[in-house]
């Protein structure tokens, strides 16, 4: 996501939510799914972990002073090193469940691609993302999230899949409301777990000026640092590395 036109987009959404907020129609809070849907269950840590990430400009560390080092992906993937994990991060701006950003870079096409790399055969796949399909309708996006799950199954039989929608910026979170429950509630109908930065609410006033880039849309460093944080922590529940 880049330039002005998308940020006037975001804000004109917002200021429709904010209206809806407050003639009581919806509740930014009330978000579906997220982790807290699939809380109580522990998916299996394979005998040799390997986790491939396809993300988005946000797996890129754009909006971070050392993109290719201060990504949420490569923060994470340095902590899950730590216990044994192998790590491999396939990122790219503007990819979408819906969006491929002007190109064939949907994340059903980008599992395409991945599948015919032999030298890393995944057994865990997070997908994250889903802020660049801002333009698309929420049931597009769902059965584009449930399409690619699928299609991730087929490529690698015995995969476990998580979901991990999009961390947006405080200013933003309430346009990504609908995507969110989308996400969130596809994820869910497959079965598999999703780690939900608006339903958890991450981003807050207090945290926006550290963690939002000057852009609006993406993050600083510290703002990067901080999602690899909670993703961490929420991916280790997900798979009891944290007992």
């Amino acid at each position: 996501m880049t330039g002005g036109r998308i940020r006037r987009t975001w804000l004109v959404a917002i200021g429709i939510v904010a209206v809806l907020i407050a003639a009581g129609v919806i509740t930014v809070v009330a978000v579906s799914g997220g982790l807290g849907s699939n809380d109580d269950s522990t998916l299996a840590v394979p005998a040799e972990p390997r986790l491939l990430v396809v993300g988005d400009s946000y797996a890129e560390g754009i909006g971070a002073e050392d993109p290719a080092a201060d990504n949420w992906a490569r923060l994470a993937a340095d902590r899950l090193a730590e216990t044994g994990w192998q790590t491999r991060i396939d990122a790219a701006g503007g990819t979408g469940w819906v969006n491929g950003a002007g190109g064939p870079n949907t994340y059903g096409e980008r599992l395409a691609r991945a599948a015919q790399n032999d030298d890393f055969v995944p057994n865990v796949l997070v997908l994250q993302g889903g802020a660049n399909d801002y333009q698309s309708s929420p049931d597009v996006v769902g059965d584009a999230v449930a399409s690619s799950i699928e299609q991730a199954r087929r490529q690698w039989p015995g995969i476990e899949v998580v979901v991990f929608s999009s961390s947006v910026p405080f200013g933003l979170t309430d346009r990504a409301v609908p995507l969110s429950t989308a996400i969130a509630d596809a994820a869910a109908s497959a079965g598999v777990p999703d780690i939900n930065p608006v339903a958890e609410q991450w981003m807050t006033a207090d945290t926006a000026a550290d963690y939002t880039a000057g852009d609006g849309t993406h993050l600083t460093t510290a703002g990067y640092a901080y999602v690899a944080d909670r993703f961490v922590a929420d991916f280790s529940a997900l798979f009891g590395l944290d007992r």
